[in-house]
């Protein structure tokens, strides 16, 4: 039987984090909220990356620390938030819940940054802050952006979930402004099944991490177990999805019985999801101390096959994004490739699906990722004509940590000898 190429990042699937997950719902469950990890995390991550000067709150999902930020910063209610177009319902949900609206700013066709021309055109007396989102690791213009901001008395906020590590400049891409968010979601850079961080650069607002950290509330001990058995039942369903049918009676049985949450769950993508208060619980925090030392070894391999990638596809069908970029210091998250249209898409990702390799698609065909997300109540206005084209045409190559060198060559072989 051929083996499964997934290309979507299961960054938590590993060993480690099995071994770690499998202790804290056998021998530890008893202890499981004794551990004393998160204040460890937190003055490792600014060590880590060399910003001891700056302030950290850390959340069970980087989602809580947006709507915290907004809901305790000193704006009024309905007043607006700007962000890309081409962005999670997750985001939205935040601002929403915090009583503001997101106003969607049109992106760049060749970088997906913030296009500043619409920018410009959109800021007024309610505009109060600019999340400024670095897509799929490529920096934005945030130097221009950063001007702006300073130009309007707006506040500006780096969304980081796609960027740990990317540099820009020599310069880490999370202190250039005012606020920085990152996400340690099963799916990012790196993960420890769920995880966040708000980190405040601005000494004007250092204050706030006392007022938020004492809002915050432990996670229930139900959805703590469901996250360190989402990474045991994981992990056995991708050693196990080339054996017959055995990943789909642990995929249909997990489902069925609850026994892990959803990435995203159906009222956050109606907007109307308010458990925004939980903080990083200890034993996620223990396995996120791990997970930090292997950052280099993740982002490196992740470069490795991107540069594979770009060195040795040769194919028409599509137009590979940020190839340009090879000697930047930079994380290479996803790999994105852009079709003319759906049409061809569709055909090459059914092709690759019947050679075994499963692309990731959860950002194809909605700007508002997922594609399920209800855009009537995100409140968008339908006047972002480049980020809803790409939406519909983009697609992601396998790079992540468990795709090897061999994966790659059998995925160029595929691309490169692929013909409609």
């Amino acid at each position: 039987m051929k083996k499964i190429v997934f290309a979507e990042n299961f960054t938590t699937l590993t060993k480690s984090h099995f071994y770690s997950s499998l202790s804290f719902l056998t021998y530890k469950i008893f202890s499981i909220r004794k551990w004393k990890y998160k204040t460890k995390l937190e003055n490792k991550f600014l060590d880590y990356f060399q910003v001891y000067d700056k302030k950290i709150v850390s959340f069970y999902n980087a989602r809580t620390g947006i709507f915290q930020l907004l809901n305790n910063l000193w704006f009024k209610s309905k007043d607006e938030i700007i962000i890309n177009s081409y962005n999670c319902i997750s985001v939205v949900n935040s601002i929403i819940q915090a009583w503001f609206t997101p106003i969607y700013v049109e992106i760049d066709s060749e970088n997906l940054w913030l296009d500043t021309d619409d920018l410009f055109k959109k800021i007024w007396p309610k505009t109060k802050a600019i999340i400024v989102q670095h897509t799929f690791w490529k920096p934005s213009n945030i130097k221009k952006i950063s001007s702006i901001a300073r130009e309007n008395n707006l506040l500006l906020i780096e969304d980081c979930a796609h960027s740990l590590w990317s540099k820009i400049d020599n310069k880490k891409l999370w202190l250039f402004w005012d606020f920085a968010i990152f996400s340690t979601w099963r799916d990012k850079v790196i993960s420890w099944v769920n995880g966040g961080f708000l980190l405040i650069n601005n000494e004007k607002y250092f204050k706030l991490k006392n007022k938020i950290e004492k809002k915050l509330e432990n996670l229930s001990l139900n959805i703590l177990l469901q996250n360190h058995l989402y990474n045991v039942l994981a992990f056995i369903w991708v050693k196990t999805y080339n054996f017959f049918s055995i990943w789909k009676t642990i995929i249909f049985l997990s489902k069925k019985n609850h026994l892990f949450n959803q990435v995203l769950d159906e009222n956050e993508k109606k907007c109307e999801n308010n458990k925004l208060y939980f903080s990083l619980p200890d034993s996620l925090a223990y396995i996120a101390l791990k997970e930090l030392n292997k950052l280099f070894f993740i982002q490196k391999h992740r470069k490795d096959i991107a540069n594979y990638y770009n060195e040795n596809i040769d194919t028409k069908e599509f137009k590979i994004l940020f190839n340009e970029q090879k000697k930047e210091e930079l994380n290479y998250f996803r790999f994105p490739i852009l079709f003319k249209n759906t049409t061809d898409l569709d055909r090459f990702y059914n092709h690759i699906k019947n050679n075994w390799i499963i692309l990731w698609n959860s950002w194809t065909w909605s700007n508002i990722a997922p594609k399920t997300s209800n855009l009537e109540k995100s409140k968008y206005r339908w006047d972002c004509k480049v980020s809803e084209n790409i939406s519909k045409n983009i697609l992601f190559l396998p790079n992540w940590t468990n795709i090897s060198l061999k994966d790659a060559e059998n995925i160029v072989k595929l691309i490169n000898n692929y013909n409609v």
